[in-house]
């Protein structure tokens, strides 16, 4: 668990560069508070000690102790004694406060005398007179230990040792080189052999050093035995015994979450050749830590911290209930020294056990090649640190609510690694490995060093709570990005208005990495892009007083891009104009500050925050996509945590709202349980001897780690795009993620998030494990979060995933064509394409970002009236039919060039913007058809007939015709994107469509949906919400509410018909739209009929087979798989049925792929393929797009 939740691209897993980077930044301020705190407590000096005087004189009487059996004496307590309670003073040894003394224990002392000189000294009225001294218990004395360790101090000599080693081994490697070359020996055996005899010698000596300090601690640990057999109150060593008790009957598991940073950090900090590390195992041993001292601390003490805690819940909590929370509770601090020392072991595997130990497993090789396992047993040697906590403790049971702590310094750590063999050297007294293992502990520990802390809501934590009922950003900011004007040449080259060759990016100043980048239009000085962007803004930003930088670019193809000018933004002042757009008309400014840069930039930016839930949408929060026997059953209930708030429980009960469709979706990858690869290489076909065996293995998985299970890791996809890529979670059954995203989408009821899972392989592509595709409008019914168990299916492995899906709206106005998908398909609709007042025989070429299509000038016919020319879509049996994917839709055109005969270049240009257009809607299309010289800049720029005749440098166009057809844009990926592959990344994006197409979770229309329990609260909401509404006749009400029950009368300003969900003059589509479907819960299908009405036929129970075929699954499923146990006679046929199922059996490691060297050579041949396509697009103009997010 980390200070900022899970894992994320804003949290990301701490490396040990940054760590050792930022190691002893603060020292010198440390330092000086320290030398303060000491001057501050030196007032509370030692004084002689007086002896304890008698409570009342004749009450003294002897008693047996029911505690402890044996004869004491009590007495009773008067007024006097009320002295001692209010100015507390503990006997301390004079010896050990470097005063004269009669008599004191000595290390040299034999353990008889050692034991009676601690006798008489023993307070609280020492035998002795004379030989101890009283110390105020708030002074620092009182954390001193009572008596030194009886044992010599070997460290001195151990410092002289390692010194003396270390010149020793120069020697060595010196004299064997000098002398073996001397007598004619080869550096090249020479230096290998004088290393590993210095080696040798260094690790000699470090592991005697070792040794004499587990002796040295083995003596004070007797010490402290001794002194707890003796009644000595000493300050801690009670606490130390109870930890002896129960530090063995601790239950391991505790400390997963600890290996499972410590195995990110390393991961993370890994160098080139370890392709891979594990944290296999960890546990405490039965060696316990030892706690050194303990002291409260009064709140000045623990200002840091408090601040700490404080500037945490600001970020989380609004002002009141951060008031009430921090004035709810009486707060107790607490610092806690302690330490670890590992205790004295043999060579065998059973006496290094009893120490704290983890099995770490290194994979030796290149990343992405191959990893050879090399299994390290770390055993922790040295462990001492200091940690301050504050516990707000409460009325109510457990009396404790919160537990804040942090470590006052990076504690020191030192691990001791031998390698699992027969006879194993510990190989981490060598520089390099001792250095990675021990700063990777220091980098997890320093995530919690002073000034941080890591505050834990103990009554959360005890009822298991862990869900997210609020994303991270506190809105959105809207920018949409017009044109530019009078920009510099920075090209030689160019044409008349041009000579650069500009784009956008959209940033933070401080944090410098690109959000949104726009396209790049070509060899123009005056750019019109006419693109919205949708950035974030969290707490961080906000606190960081992070300035939003939009930085113009010349894109060059051979040389890094130039920044041509940029603007910046306060986002401070933004957030507090929220809910409105501001347009701007901004001069370039240049790099440094006040200087400036020609040309000026025409843009619009706004705020829009979250809204508060409506009460009239508020729901039972329970799963409505089971049967309603199943609803109330605690079982089925969805885990909804602690709400310990009116905005969390309306979180938990409240669905989006339809009013406001846009939003910020977060998605976190908790854990996956369970998870193993499927037998792709089936039963063993010689069945004599095993004919009543079962042919594969069943049931679940009995290995958490080993080496048949999969390297998992996951990838997230929000409407067909990847956007997030967890950390590998080397080989294990039970990887933990806890790692996740947010992003904003522009509908709920149509978005669709997809979560996969792969396994890592080298030489290989990651073959996918699971699937599971969530729309929004299936899931979140009754809620705005839901935090579920989901299977994994689509691919060659087995298991149960963990997700959390929150959904927060935020106050935008976006038009009806902007609420749609940015990856999509343009379809033609109509039968042909027609071309009014043009009547050259041209070729037709149609394009869009990345896709092209074209039709023959052969197809070219003239129209009767002989006033324009068509082509027919539909001849040569639907040869002529074109499909154009799209990447990036809200950026993207559809061109159409005309191409006359003996003319290279196109003759005429038509241009539609796909931004235009709705999903899923079929429009007439009419369109003006243009000559110009300079067609690539009209097809590059936004122009359109509207703004044609108000902008420079387009004279020359002239319209010739009208182009006239119909069509839609059809969202999300489909078979035609597959031209689109050109790396890994958009390779797993099209392979992740074709499992859940495959698997029929997927139809081929991705429509938008509304859930039936939300759309009738909607309803009512909006008729009792108004007088007029409510008291009007049903026509009346139609006029108002649209088909589907949205009132958008004043929702979304002064024009509502441009807001109208999608059932209001829509067309049928070709799938009409169907119940809202969960395709991780089969029961969603089931009817809202009478419980009582039973059946025992194959229908009701559920039974799906080729009499009682799945009704959801028909639409997803891809066409030619009804038949799928059908089998072709002849070989041709059977050619035919292995191609169709071709990419089918190569994701599930069917058919040939189920051989390990056929996936090696078509991972080598793909590899190739995008090797080409990278040096390609080198010579291509592009921006700085912004890369896929990791928490690594």
């Amino acid at each position: 668990m980390t200070t900022q939740g899970h894992y994320s691209g804003r949290n990301p897993i701490p490396n040990i560069q940054k760590f050792v980077e930022n190691l002893d930044r603060d020292k010198a301020e440390r330092d000086r508070r320290i030398d303060e705190d000491s001057k501050q407590q030196s007032d509370a000096g030692p004084k002689p000690h007086k002896p304890i005087p008698a409570a009342k004189n004749g009450t003294q009487k002897t008693v047996k102790d029911p505690t402890t059996g044996k004869e004491v004496t009590i007495e009773d307590v008067d007024k006097e004694t009320m002295k001692t309670v209010k100015n507390p003073q503990l006997s301390v040894p004079n010896a050990n406060l470097g005063k004269p003394t009669p008599i004191k224990t000595e290390p040299t002392q034999s353990g008889r005398e050692y034991q009676e000189k601690q006798d008489v000294t023993a307070p609280p009225d020492p035998v002795h007179p004379g030989s101890t001294s009283d110390v105020p218990i708030r002074g620092e004395k009182t954390n001193i230990l009572f008596h030194p360790t009886p044992s010599v101090s070997f460290e001195p000599a151990f410092a002289s040792l390692e010194k003396r080693a270390g010149l020793l081994c120069v020697g060595v490697l010196a004299a064997i080189i000098l002398l073996g070359k001397m007598f004619g020996g080869s550096l090249l055996g020479l230096i290998p052999t004088a290393a590993c005899v210095a080696s040798g010698i260094w690790l000699w000596t470090k592991e005697v050093v070792r040794s004499g300090r587990e002796v040295e601690w083995s003596s004070e640990q007797k010490r402290g035995e001794t002194a707890t057999a003796n009644l000595i109150p000493e300050s801690v060593e009670w606490m130390n015994t109870l930890m002896g008790v129960i530090w063995g009957l601790v239950n391991p598991d505790m400390f997963v979450a600890v290996a499972d940073t410590l195995e990110d950090v390393m991961q993370a900090s890994m160098p080139g050749i370890i392709e891979n590390i594990r944290v296999a195992e960890i546990n405490q041993g039965n060696n316990p830590l030892r706690i050194l001292s303990l002291r409260a601390l009064p709140d000045e003490h623990v200002k840091e911290l408090k601040d700490s805690v404080h500037k945490a819940n600001e970020m989380k909590k609004d002002e009141q209930e951060l008031l009430a929370d921090e004035e709810g509770g009486d707060y107790y601090n607490i610092e806690c020294a302690f330490a670890y020392h590992a205790a004295p072991s043999g060579k065998s595997v059973q006496t290094k056990a009893r120490n704290m130990h983890m099995q770490v497993v290194f994979y030796l090789g290149i990343k992405g090649l191959f990893g050879v396992p090399l299994p390290i047993w770390v055993e922790l040697q040295e462990l001492v640190g200091t940690v301050r906590l504050r516990l707000q403790m409460t009325p109510e049971p457990p009396f404790l609510k919160a537990l804040s702590f942090t470590l006052m310094g990076v504690p020191h750590v030192q691990a001791g690694c031998i390698p699992m063999v027969r006879r194993g050297v510990n190989i981490l007294n060598l520089p390099l490995i001792s250095n990675f293992v021990n700063y990777a502990i220091g980098a997890a520990a320093s995530m919690y060093v002073a000034p941080k802390s890591l505050s834990l809501d103990m009554g959360k934590m005890l009822a298991g709570d862990d869900v997210q009922k609020e994303v991270e950003a506190l809105g959105v900011l809207w920018i949409r990005i017009h044109k530019a004007a009078d920009l510099s040449k920075q090209d030689k080259r160019g044409s008349k208005g041009g000579g650069s060759d500009p784009y956008i990016t959209i940033s933070f100043s401080k944090y410098g990495k690109p959000m949104y980048c726009t396209r790049v239009i070509t060899d123009d000085l005056n750019p019109i892009w006419e693109e919205t962007a949708a950035i974030l803004v969290t707490p961080e930003l906000i606190k960081a007083d992070e300035q939003l930088s939009v930085e113009l670019w010349d894109s060059d193809r051979s040389s890094a891009d130039d920044i041509v000018g940029k603007v910046e933004l306060s986002m401070q002042k933004m957030i507090q104009h929220p809910s409105k757009m501001y347009p701007q008309v901004s001069k370039l400014q240049g790099l440094h500050a006040e200087s400036s840069m020609p040309g000026e930039l025409r843009w619009e930016v706004g705020f829009f925050g979250k809204p508060k839930f409506r009460p009239a949408l508020r729901s039972h929060g329970k799963d409505t996509n089971l049967p309603k026997s199943l609803q109330d059953q605690d079982e089925f209930k969805d885990d909804k945590g602690s709400l310990d708030n009116e905005e969390e429980d309306a979180v938990a009960h409240t669905p989006p709202d339809p009013l406001w469709p846009s939003g910020i979706c977060s998605v976190i990858v908790h854990q996956i349980v369970n998870l193993e690869l499927d037998n792709i290489k089936g039963s063993d076909g010689k069945r004599k001897g095993k004919e009543y065996e079962p042919a594969k293995p069943s049931g679940e998985n009995t290995e958490e780690e080993g080496g048949k299970l999969p390297n998992g890791y996951c990838t997230i996809l929000y409407n067909d795009q990847l956007v997030y890529r967890t950390r590998t979670k080397a080989v294990s059954s039970k990887p933990i993620f806890n790692a996740g995203t947010e992003r904003f989408v522009r509908d709920w009821r149509s978005s669709i998030v997809t979560v996969t899972v792969r396994d890592q392989r080298q030489r290989q592509h990651d073959p996918i494990l699971g699937v599971v595709p969530l729309k929004l409008s299936d899931v979140l019914t009754s809620s705005s979060q839901v935090t579920r168990w989901y299977p994994l299916d689509g691919g060659i492995g087995f298991g149960r995933i963990r997700i959390s899906l929150l959904f927060r709206s935020v106050e935008t106005k976006l038009p009806r064509n902007m609420l749609g998908w940015d990856v999509g398909t343009f379809e033609f609709t109509s039968d042909r394409i027609l071309a009014l007042n043009y009547t050259s025989n041209a070729k037709l070429k149609m394009r869009t970002g990345g896709s092209t299509g074209k039709i023959p000038r052969t197809q070219a016919q003239k129209l009767e009236q002989g006033d324009g020319i068509y082509w027919d879509m539909a001849k040569k049996d639907g040869k002529n039919e074109v499909r154009l994917p799209v990447k990036y839709r809200y950026r993207s055109p559809i061109v159409f060039e005309f191409h006359s005969s003996g003319k290279r270049a196109a003759d005429a240009y038509a241009v539609v913007w796909l931004q235009h257009l709705t999903d899923n809607e079929e429009e007439n299309i009419n369109i003006p058809i243009w000559k110009t010289s300079n067609g690539e800049r009209l097809t590059q720029n936004y122009v359109t007939e509207e703004n044609l005749k108000t902008l420079p440098g387009y004279s020359d166009v002239t319209e010739v015709g009208r182009l006239h057809f119909r069509g839609r844009f059809k969202p999300g990926i489909d078979e035609d994107h597959a031209q689109f592959v050109s790396d890994n990344d958009s390779r797993e994006t099209q392979e992740t469509w074709e499992a859940c197409r495959a698997e029929g979770v997927r139809g081929k229309y991705v429509t938008k949906e509304m859930p039936e329990k939300v759309q009738r609260l909607h309803d009512k909401s909006l008729t009792d919400g108004r007088d007029v509404l409510k008291q009007a006749d049903p026509e009346e009400k139609k006029k108002w509410l649209s088909r589907d029950g949205t009132d958008w009368s004043g929702a979304f300003g002064e024009d509502p018909a441009d807001y109208v969900d999608d059932g209001y003059r829509q067309k049928p589509l070709p799938e009409p739209p169907r119940k809202a479907h969960d395709p991780n819960d089969p029961s969603s299908d089931e009817d809202e009929d009478d419980d009582d009405n039973y059946s025992d036929s194959s229908s009701d129970l559920g039974v799906k087979d080729a009499d009682n075929p799945d009704p959801s699954a028909a639409n997803g499923a891809p066409n030619g798989s009804t038949n799928g146990n059908a089998r072709s006679s002849g070989p041709v046929g059977q050619y035919k049925d292995y191609k169709d199922g071709e990419k089918e059996n190569h994701r599930r490691h069917r058919g040939l792929m189920q051989w390990k060297p056929m996936r090696n050579a078509a991972f080598a041949k793909n590899e190739a393929k995008f090797a080409v396509k990278k040096m390609r697009n080198k010579m291509s103009l592009k921006g700085r797009e912004p890369d896929v997010e990791t928490e690594a």
